[in-house]
């Protein structure tokens, strides 16, 4: 792990460019957390229904309307593999967007790491010491049976919000966020008691 930043003390919620690039001493990784496939298999299915969709109309339907059969059989062959090619190759580059939001709770922090574009990736550092509170909402039958939904973290006097979207076993990761949180309240009201006590 890096040394501190100089800042990380004075400003709870610090701009990191790396996954844990700003650290204290002694911090630990508790988990990280990746989102739940549910909110891929929606693309994969929409394409899937959509290429077969372009198949039966390309192979299907245009044929039986035209008198050029051989024609429209090789434009829509062209057709289809293009859009094959397309379907795919926008699939992929949504998949690494999609894996690449995550969150990393440490004894001391919580980095959100957002990803919106291929080249575009960022993170964000929030102190567990200005948490206020831990919310889950789970929406839907799905996210029951499933067991996903969003996590947010509430601070005092913060506009920005911290939502982790399509996050798996909310409840529980809510808990370790909160147990962190609350450690990290123990330990420093003992390391403020300690020096009266000696």
């Amino acid at each position: 792990m890096s040394a501190p930043h100089p800042t990380a003390e004075h400003d709870p919620r610090t701009k990191v460019d790396n996954k844990l690039d700003v650290t204290q001493p002694g911090e630990r990784t508790i988990c990280e957390i990746t989102r739940h496939p549910i909110g891929i298999i929606g693309l994969y299915t929409m394409s899937v229904l959509f290429l077969g969709f372009v198949a039966v109309l390309v192979f299907g339907v245009l044929p039986a309307i035209t008198n050029h059969n051989g024609v429209v059989g090789a434009i829509g062959v062209i057709i289809l593999l293009l859009l094959v090619i397309i379907c795919s190759a926008y699939s992929l580059v949504f998949t690494r967007i999609y894996w690449g939001n995550m969150w990393v709770v440490t004894s001391d922090s919580v980095t959100q790491i957002t990803q919106t574009s291929l080249m575009d990736r960022r993170s964000s550092q929030l102190s567990l010491e200005i948490l206020e509170d831990v919310t889950v909402e789970q929406k839907g039958l799905l996210a029951h049976i499933f067991n996903y939904g969003q996590l947010r973290l509430e601070t005092a006097g913060e506009h920005d919000k911290y939502i982790f979207r399509y996050c798996p076993n909310p409840n529980f990761y809510a808990r370790e966020i909160l147990a962190a949180h609350e450690a990290l309240k123990m330990h420093q009201q003992y390391r403020h008691a300690a020096p009266s006590t000696s």
